[in-house]
Protein backbone atom coordinates (compact mmCIF):
# COMPACT_ATOMS: atom_id res chain seq x y z
CA UNK A 1 0.00 0.00 0.00
CA UNK A 2 2.31 2.07 0.78
CA UNK A 3 4.46 1.65 -2.35
CA UNK A 4 1.21 2.22 -4.14
CA UNK A 5 1.09 5.47 -2.63
CA UNK A 6 4.67 6.76 -3.61
CA UNK A 7 4.26 5.59 -6.57
CA UNK A 8 0.98 7.71 -6.98
CA UNK A 9 2.28 10.83 -5.63
CA UNK A 10 5.11 10.42 -7.56
CA UNK A 11 3.37 10.39 -10.71
CA UNK A 12 0.99 13.20 -9.68
CA UNK A 13 4.44 15.38 -9.41
CA UNK A 14 5.83 14.29 -12.34
CA UNK A 15 2.34 15.26 -14.17
CA UNK A 16 1.93 18.44 -12.69
CA UNK A 17 5.58 19.36 -13.59
CA UNK A 18 5.06 18.22 -17.15
CA UNK A 19 2.21 20.34 -16.83
CA UNK A 20 3.67 23.31 -15.64
CA UNK A 21 6.44 23.64 -18.14
CA UNK A 22 3.97 22.80 -21.48
CA UNK A 23 2.05 26.20 -20.06
CA UNK A 24 5.17 28.06 -19.67
CA UNK A 25 6.38 26.87 -23.05
CA UNK A 26 2.70 27.86 -24.74
CA UNK A 27 3.30 30.90 -23.36
CA UNK A 28 6.49 31.81 -24.42
CA UNK A 29 5.48 30.64 -27.90
CA UNK A 30 2.51 32.26 -28.33
CA UNK A 31 4.26 35.35 -27.01
CA UNK A 32 6.97 34.92 -30.24
CA UNK A 33 4.57 34.23 -32.83
CA UNK A 34 2.07 37.28 -31.90
CA UNK A 35 5.68 39.21 -32.34
CA UNK A 36 6.63 37.74 -35.18
CA UNK A 37 10.39 38.94 -34.76
CA UNK A 38 13.03 36.77 -36.32
CA UNK A 39 15.68 35.57 -34.49
CA UNK A 40 18.66 37.20 -37.50
CA UNK A 41 16.84 40.96 -36.81
CA UNK A 42 17.30 40.39 -33.04
CA UNK A 43 20.57 39.80 -33.54
CA UNK A 44 21.17 42.35 -35.65
CA UNK A 45 19.36 44.76 -33.63
CA UNK A 46 22.13 44.12 -30.28
CA UNK A 47 24.58 45.58 -32.80
CA UNK A 48 25.77 42.33 -33.33
CA UNK A 49 27.77 41.99 -37.29
CA UNK A 50 26.38 40.17 -39.62
CA UNK A 51 28.85 37.60 -39.68
CA UNK A 52 28.13 36.87 -35.78
CA UNK A 53 24.55 36.86 -36.19
CA UNK A 54 24.92 34.87 -39.02
CA UNK A 55 27.32 31.82 -36.88
CA UNK A 56 24.87 32.58 -34.03
CA UNK A 57 21.90 31.63 -36.34
CA UNK A 58 23.17 28.38 -37.55
CA UNK A 59 24.80 27.41 -33.51
CA UNK A 60 20.78 27.61 -32.64
CA UNK A 61 19.72 26.25 -35.34
CA UNK A 62 22.30 23.17 -35.01
CA UNK A 63 22.19 21.65 -38.48
CA UNK A 64 25.56 19.28 -39.27
CA UNK A 65 26.17 19.96 -42.52
CA UNK A 66 29.09 18.36 -45.34
CA UNK A 67 29.06 14.83 -46.94
CA UNK A 68 28.28 12.76 -43.18
CA UNK A 69 25.67 10.89 -43.72
CA UNK A 70 26.05 8.34 -40.78
CA UNK A 71 22.80 7.49 -38.50
CA UNK A 72 24.24 10.16 -36.18
CA UNK A 73 23.68 13.37 -38.27
CA UNK A 74 20.57 12.13 -39.76
CA UNK A 75 19.12 12.21 -36.37
CA UNK A 76 20.83 14.97 -35.06
CA UNK A 77 19.23 17.10 -38.41
CA UNK A 78 15.91 15.71 -38.01
CA UNK A 79 15.88 16.99 -34.23
CA UNK A 80 17.66 20.46 -35.67
CA UNK A 81 14.83 20.49 -38.39
CA UNK A 82 12.04 20.77 -35.56
CA UNK A 83 13.29 24.00 -35.02
CA UNK A 84 13.25 23.18 -30.67
CA UNK A 85 15.59 24.89 -29.08
CA UNK A 86 15.52 23.48 -25.25
CA UNK A 87 19.00 23.51 -23.21
CA UNK A 88 20.33 20.49 -22.27
CA UNK A 89 19.45 20.41 -18.69
CA UNK A 90 15.78 21.18 -19.57
CA UNK A 91 16.42 18.21 -21.76
CA UNK A 92 17.57 15.79 -18.92
CA UNK A 93 14.54 16.84 -16.70
CA UNK A 94 12.61 15.73 -19.36
CA UNK A 95 13.97 12.47 -19.93
CA UNK A 96 13.83 12.23 -15.62
CA UNK A 97 10.17 13.06 -15.71
CA UNK A 98 9.41 10.46 -18.15
CA UNK A 99 11.61 7.66 -17.13
CA UNK A 100 9.50 8.00 -13.79
CA UNK A 101 6.13 7.99 -15.17
CA UNK A 102 7.06 4.70 -17.46
CA UNK A 103 8.48 3.40 -14.44
CA UNK A 104 4.95 4.29 -12.23
CA UNK A 105 2.76 2.96 -14.68
CA UNK A 106 4.79 -0.55 -15.13
CA UNK A 107 4.89 -0.55 -11.22
CA UNK A 108 0.82 0.12 -10.83
CA UNK A 109 -0.50 -1.53 -14.08
CA UNK A 110 1.48 -4.07 -15.25
CA UNK A 111 4.35 -5.49 -13.04
CA UNK A 112 6.50 -5.57 -10.43
CA UNK A 113 9.55 -6.90 -11.77
CA UNK A 114 12.48 -4.24 -11.80
CA UNK A 115 14.00 -5.04 -15.09
CA UNK A 116 10.11 -4.41 -17.23
CA UNK A 117 9.59 -1.26 -15.35
CA UNK A 118 13.42 0.05 -16.25
CA UNK A 119 12.55 -1.17 -19.86
CA UNK A 120 9.10 0.24 -19.87
CA UNK A 121 10.31 3.53 -18.52
CA UNK A 122 13.10 3.42 -21.02
CA UNK A 123 11.07 2.91 -24.49
CA UNK A 124 8.24 5.43 -23.08
CA UNK A 125 11.40 8.19 -22.90
CA UNK A 126 12.47 7.42 -26.54
CA UNK A 127 8.49 7.17 -27.95
CA UNK A 128 7.78 10.11 -26.55
CA UNK A 129 11.14 11.97 -27.28
CA UNK A 130 10.38 10.93 -31.15
CA UNK A 131 6.64 11.72 -30.92
CA UNK A 132 7.78 15.38 -29.38
CA UNK A 133 10.42 15.88 -32.16
CA UNK A 134 8.05 14.27 -35.12
CA UNK A 135 5.77 16.71 -34.91
CA UNK A 136 6.95 20.06 -33.87
CA UNK A 137 9.34 18.96 -37.16
CA UNK A 138 6.08 18.19 -38.92
CA UNK A 139 4.70 21.59 -37.58
CA UNK A 140 7.57 23.71 -38.49
CA UNK A 141 7.68 22.12 -42.04
CA UNK A 142 4.08 22.94 -42.87
CA UNK A 143 4.11 26.45 -41.53
CA UNK A 144 7.64 27.08 -43.62
CA UNK A 145 5.76 25.37 -46.72
CA UNK A 146 2.85 27.66 -46.26
CA UNK A 147 5.17 30.57 -46.13
CA UNK A 148 6.79 29.81 -49.29
CA UNK A 149 4.22 30.93 -51.90
CA UNK A 150 4.29 34.26 -50.41
CA UNK A 151 7.67 34.55 -49.87
CA UNK A 152 7.60 34.03 -53.58
CA UNK A 153 5.65 36.79 -54.69
CA UNK A 154 7.61 39.04 -52.38
CA UNK A 155 10.75 37.99 -54.62
CA UNK A 156 8.88 38.42 -57.91
CA UNK A 157 7.73 41.63 -56.80
CA UNK A 158 11.46 42.76 -55.96
CA UNK A 159 12.38 41.21 -59.48
CA UNK A 160 9.98 42.98 -61.64
CA UNK A 161 10.96 45.99 -59.65
CA UNK A 162 15.03 45.72 -60.86
CA UNK A 163 16.58 44.38 -57.73
CA UNK A 164 18.54 41.41 -58.02
CA UNK A 165 17.82 38.01 -56.68
CA UNK A 166 20.68 38.18 -53.80
CA UNK A 167 18.64 41.45 -52.14
CA UNK A 168 15.27 39.94 -53.38
CA UNK A 169 15.91 36.95 -50.94
CA UNK A 170 17.15 39.58 -48.07
CA UNK A 171 14.04 41.32 -48.02
CA UNK A 172 12.31 37.94 -47.59
CA UNK A 173 14.36 37.67 -44.47
CA UNK A 174 13.48 40.63 -43.25
CA UNK A 175 9.61 40.98 -43.87
CA UNK A 176 8.89 37.24 -43.35
CA UNK A 177 8.20 35.90 -39.98
CA UNK A 178 10.06 32.76 -38.77
CA UNK A 179 10.82 29.93 -39.53
CA UNK A 180 11.31 30.97 -43.35
CA UNK A 181 12.51 34.95 -42.00
CA UNK A 182 15.69 33.28 -40.47
CA UNK A 183 16.09 31.01 -42.97
CA UNK A 184 16.63 33.45 -46.24
CA UNK A 185 18.77 35.60 -44.17
CA UNK A 186 20.69 32.46 -43.30
CA UNK A 187 20.48 31.86 -47.22
CA UNK A 188 21.40 35.84 -47.67
CA UNK A 189 24.69 35.51 -45.81
CA UNK A 190 25.49 32.20 -47.20
CA UNK A 191 25.53 34.36 -50.44
CA UNK A 192 26.87 37.11 -49.24
CA UNK A 193 30.24 35.10 -47.66
CA UNK A 194 31.28 33.48 -51.12
CA UNK A 195 28.78 30.79 -51.22
CA UNK A 196 27.20 29.52 -55.08
CA UNK A 197 23.49 29.74 -54.92
CA UNK A 198 22.75 26.32 -55.56
CA UNK A 199 25.66 25.32 -52.52
CA UNK A 200 23.27 27.72 -50.35
CA UNK A 201 20.03 26.28 -51.43
CA UNK A 202 20.95 22.59 -50.48
CA UNK A 203 22.42 23.64 -47.43
CA UNK A 204 19.10 24.99 -46.75
CA UNK A 205 17.35 21.98 -47.86
CA UNK A 206 19.25 20.10 -45.06
CA UNK A 207 18.16 22.80 -42.12
CA UNK A 208 14.40 23.03 -43.36
CA UNK A 209 13.30 19.62 -44.55
CA UNK A 210 10.57 20.97 -46.75
CA UNK A 211 10.49 18.59 -50.18
CA UNK A 212 8.91 22.33 -51.64
CA UNK A 213 12.30 23.65 -51.32
CA UNK A 214 13.50 20.99 -53.50
CA UNK A 215 11.46 22.52 -56.45
CA UNK A 216 12.69 25.93 -55.62
CA UNK A 217 16.22 24.54 -55.67
CA UNK A 218 15.86 23.38 -59.13
CA UNK A 219 13.95 25.80 -60.33
CA UNK A 220 16.72 28.28 -59.41
CA UNK A 221 19.65 25.84 -60.31
CA UNK A 222 18.09 25.12 -64.14
CA UNK A 223 16.69 29.04 -64.80
CA UNK A 224 20.94 29.84 -64.40
CA UNK A 225 22.15 27.44 -66.48
CA UNK A 226 19.62 27.63 -68.93
CA UNK A 227 18.51 31.01 -68.80
CA UNK A 228 14.91 32.88 -69.18
CA UNK A 229 12.75 35.29 -67.12
CA UNK A 230 13.12 34.46 -63.52
CA UNK A 231 10.42 36.28 -61.91
CA UNK A 232 7.69 34.68 -64.51
CA UNK A 233 9.16 31.32 -63.12
CA UNK A 234 8.61 31.84 -59.81
CA UNK A 235 5.65 33.38 -60.29
CA UNK A 236 4.32 29.81 -61.96
CA UNK A 237 6.20 28.35 -58.89
CA UNK A 238 4.11 30.16 -56.72
CA UNK A 239 0.92 29.43 -57.89
CA UNK A 240 1.62 25.70 -58.26
CA UNK A 241 3.07 25.62 -54.78
CA UNK A 242 -0.35 26.88 -54.24
CA UNK A 243 -2.22 24.45 -55.70
CA UNK A 244 -0.81 21.83 -54.26
CA UNK A 245 -1.11 23.07 -50.80
CA UNK A 246 -5.46 23.02 -51.82
CA UNK A 247 -4.76 19.61 -52.99
CA UNK A 248 -2.99 18.24 -50.22
CA UNK A 249 -5.74 20.01 -47.67
CA UNK A 250 -8.54 18.22 -49.46
CA UNK A 251 -6.51 14.54 -49.54
CA UNK A 252 -6.29 14.77 -45.77
CA UNK A 253 -10.06 15.29 -45.85
CA UNK A 254 -10.56 12.96 -47.52
CA UNK A 255 -7.99 10.47 -45.68
CA UNK A 256 -9.12 11.82 -42.55
CA UNK A 257 -11.10 8.72 -41.13
CA UNK A 258 -8.38 6.54 -42.36
CA UNK A 259 -5.98 8.44 -40.14
CA UNK A 260 -8.21 8.34 -36.91
CA UNK A 261 -8.59 4.71 -37.71
CA UNK A 262 -4.98 3.90 -37.42
CA UNK A 263 -4.63 6.03 -34.13
CA UNK A 264 -7.34 4.06 -32.72
CA UNK A 265 -6.16 0.33 -33.31
CA UNK A 266 -3.15 1.87 -31.60
CA UNK A 267 -4.29 3.48 -28.84
CA UNK A 268 -7.29 0.96 -28.21
CA UNK A 269 -5.62 -2.09 -26.98
CA UNK A 270 -3.61 0.29 -24.40
CA UNK A 271 -6.90 1.92 -22.72
CA UNK A 272 -8.19 -1.77 -22.77
CA UNK A 273 -5.34 -2.89 -20.87
CA UNK A 274 -5.52 -0.35 -18.55
CA UNK A 275 -9.51 -0.57 -17.92
CA UNK A 276 -9.40 -3.92 -17.32
CA UNK A 277 -6.20 -3.81 -14.84
CA UNK A 278 -7.83 -1.17 -12.81
CA UNK A 279 -11.61 -3.40 -12.30
CA UNK A 280 -9.88 -6.92 -12.36
CA UNK A 281 -5.91 -5.87 -10.70
CA UNK A 282 -5.36 -9.86 -10.62
CA UNK A 283 -6.20 -10.59 -14.42
CA UNK A 284 -3.19 -10.60 -16.44
CA UNK A 285 -1.21 -12.46 -13.03
CA UNK A 286 -1.33 -15.59 -14.70
CA UNK A 287 0.47 -14.14 -17.91
CA UNK A 288 3.26 -12.47 -16.11
CA UNK A 289 3.45 -15.61 -13.60
CA UNK A 290 4.36 -17.56 -16.91
CA UNK A 291 7.48 -15.96 -17.62
CA UNK A 292 6.68 -15.38 -21.10
CA UNK A 293 4.42 -11.84 -20.37
CA UNK A 294 7.16 -9.48 -21.54
CA UNK A 295 7.91 -11.18 -24.56
CA UNK A 296 4.13 -11.84 -25.34
CA UNK A 297 3.44 -8.02 -24.80
CA UNK A 298 6.69 -6.70 -26.52
CA UNK A 299 5.17 -9.08 -29.59
CA UNK A 300 2.29 -7.86 -29.67
CA UNK A 301 3.42 -4.04 -29.34
CA UNK A 302 6.09 -4.58 -32.71
CA UNK A 303 2.92 -5.54 -34.45
CA UNK A 304 0.83 -2.94 -33.57
CA UNK A 305 3.12 -0.14 -34.19
CA UNK A 306 4.24 -2.30 -37.67
CA UNK A 307 0.39 -1.89 -38.29
CA UNK A 308 -0.05 1.29 -37.43
CA UNK A 309 2.65 2.52 -40.29
CA UNK A 310 1.01 0.37 -42.82
CA UNK A 311 -2.39 2.20 -42.63
CA UNK A 312 -0.81 5.42 -42.05
CA UNK A 313 1.03 4.47 -45.50
CA UNK A 314 -2.54 3.20 -46.74
CA UNK A 315 -3.53 6.71 -45.92
CA UNK A 316 -0.52 9.00 -47.28
CA UNK A 317 -0.13 10.21 -50.67
CA UNK A 318 2.87 11.64 -51.94
CA UNK A 319 3.02 13.89 -55.32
Amino acid sequence: MLNSLIVIYGLVFASALLLVEAAFQALITSRRHSQEVQNRLEALKLKVGTDAAYSQLLNRRGVRGGDDESLGTMLWNFYAQSGLETSVPRRIMYAVVLFIIGFAVTDLFITNNLFVKILFGVVLLLLVAFLVVYFARARRIKKFTAQLAPALDIIVRSLNAGHPLTAAIGLVAREMPDPIGSEFGILTDQITFGSELEDAMLNMITRVGSPELNLLAVTVSVQRGTGGNLSEILENLAQMLRDRLMLRAKIRAISAEGRFTAWFMMLFPFGLFAMIRSLVPTYFDPLWDSGYGGMVIGTCIMFMIFGFFIVRRLVSFDF
